[in-house]
Parts: structure tokens; C-alpha cells; sequence
């Protein structure tokens, strides 16, 4: 297991903590087609709802051949962390996943985060490629369809990433977009999002990485300072309280999850998030 050391970003560190864009949610439940490409069906889906930018819970998604790169130590001088090399599978069911949906050079886009069983191979877990996935089923998967504001690929000053920022927004919505910012804890500034927006509760969705992960259910720590992680069902901030489930892969391919602890996981190159208003009494 890989020791955390400091990390440090080539740019200047941004003046806020995140980004955020206020917009409107409607869940839905879409059908994406077997034998296509996950990033082309996503995009014809998205097309379909008229949304700007959305989430998709991928949980249950069979895939294959398909293509994914885990997280690495950097090499090139200038970037604090890195990806691996690139990895392959033939045949595989997600167990959780989710894709960040939003734009790059004007077409669609997405950041996808997911553990998966592959056949014969047991579990496996990374940053997927959407343009070479396949899907081997057709998948039933829900999309939390944005609009409002849009997540917009540009390059990152601190980071020199290309990575979603929020862009656009409106007064008034039942969600917000957002980017939080290397070295912040991630769970602060959950809290601290609902808490702008007005948000008494809401469920929180979620890709991203972070500088070690400690946990309030006694399971592993990560102590790795460079990982791939997402956000798992039935996360929620409540009346100023968090629960926050995060699953977590490092650069050795360990595996870690739980339930995080707050203050103890600041985020390592970026952490997208949507964040939905649940109606009062629905909490």
C-alpha cells in the first residue's frame, strides 16, 4: 500500500474552495441499446431528454470488450498524479457506478467512476473510457437530467486537468452542479453547498479522487494521496449532518469503502458533484 506524501499541483491554487451552478432535476429512468458504445447511447440519450448535463447511476450495466485506466503516480514533471496504463476486460457487470454527463468542445462527454465484476477475474474498479466501452446488454439505468447550468470540460489552471467546470446556472432549482477544488475536504464542502443553496437535506451523486480516505465503520483506511473514487447510493446531507458512502481505488488497485469521515479526505485533482433537494418530509 502506497504511503501519502504531499501533493503538489503545478498552477495557482484556485481562490474558492468550489464552483457551483443552481439548475433543475427530473429523474428518470432510460433505456440504453446492447451493442452500442457507452458514450455514444449516453449521448443519444441526452439528446432525447433536452437536458444540459446530468448524472447516470450505471449500477448493474454489463459491459464488453471495454477499455479503463486506474490511478497512478505522474511522471511527466509537471502533473502531481497520473493514470495508469491502459487496461482492458472482455466481460463484466458493474456493481455501482456513476457517470458525470456534461459537454467537451461542445459535444457530449462524460467522467465515469465504477467498480465492476469481470468474468473469471473477480472485481476490478477505475476511471472508465466512454468511447470504448461496449455494452454487452441493454441497461435500464436512471438519469438525474440537469439543466439550468451545464458541466463544461476546460483546462484546470491548478491542476493543468482538462475537467468538468460548472458553468451557467439560475436563481432558483432543486439541485445544484458543482466542482470542489484540490485540498479541501470534500465532505466540509458538501455541507457547506447544501447549506448555499438552501438545501435542509439532499442527495448527493459523485465522481472525483481524494488524498486518502479514512472511514466511520472500521473499514481499511486508504492512505494513498492518488486514487480514482465515486460517491455510492444513498448518500445524503440531513440538517447539517453527512453521510457520505465512497468507494476508492489507489494505484496498487487496492480496493477500499465505507462510509467516509469527515475532515479526514481532501480532494486530491477534482470532485464533481450533483446534489438534488429532497421535498420536505421526504428526507
Amino acid at each position: 500500500m502506497s504511503l501519502r506524501v504531499d501533493i503538489r499541483h503545478p498552477g495557482t491554487p484556485a481562490s474558492v474552495p468550489f464552483q457551483t451552478a443552481m439548475g433543475t432535476v427530473v429523474s428518470r429512468d432510460v433505456r440504453l441499446e446492447a451493442g452500442g458504445i457507452l458514450m455514444q447511447e449516453v449521448a443519444r440519450v441526452m439528446e432525447a431528454e433536452g437536458c444540459e448535463s446530468g448524472v447516470i447511476v450505471l449500477d448493474g450495466m454489463a459491459m464488453g470488450p471495454y477499455r479503463y485506466v486506474g490511478p497512478d503516480r505522474s511522471t511527466d514533471g509537471i502533473h502531481a498524479a497520473w493514470y495508469s496504463a491502459l487496461r482492458a476486460g472482455e466481460a463484466a457487470r458493474i456493481q455501482a457506478g456513476t457517470a458525470i454527463v456534461g459537454r467537451r468542445d461542445g459535444d457530449w462527454w462524460l467522467h465515469a467512476h465504477a467498480v465492476w465484476d469481470e468474468v473469471g477475474c473477480g472485481a476490478r474498479a477505475g476511471h472508465l473510457l466512454p468511447d470504448e466501452v461496449t455494452l454487452s446488454e441493454g441497461a435500464n439505468v436512471t438519469l438525474h437530467a440537469f439543466t439550468g447550468g451545464v458541466f463544461d470540460v476546460s483546462l484546470n489552471e491548478e491542476t493543468q486537468f482538462p475537467v468538468f467546470h460548472p458553468t451557467g446556472g439560475q436563481d432558483s432549482g432543486n439541485a445544484v452542479i458543482a466542482k470542489v477544488n484540490p485540498h479541501h475536504d470534500i465532505s466540509a464542502c458538501i455541507l457547506q453547498i447544501a447549506s448555499d443553496a438552501g438545501f435542509r437535506s439532499a442527495r448527493v451523486f459523485g465522481v472525483g479522487s481524494l488524498i486518502g480516505a479514512e472511514f466511520t465503520d472500521g473499514s481499511t483506511a486508504m492512505i494513498s494521496s492518488i486514487s480514482e473514487v465515486f460517491v455510492m447510493q444513498n448518500a445524503y446531507v440531513d440538517s447539517g449532518e453527512i453521510t457520505l458512502p465512497m468507494y476508492c481505488v489507489d494505484p496498487e488497485a487496492g480496493h477500499f469503502s465505507g462510509p467516509l469521515a469527515p475532515g479526514k479526505s481532501p480532494v486530491c485533482v477534482t470532485f464533481e458533484l450533483l446534489m438534488i433537494e429532497d421535498p420536505p418530509g421526504q428526507a
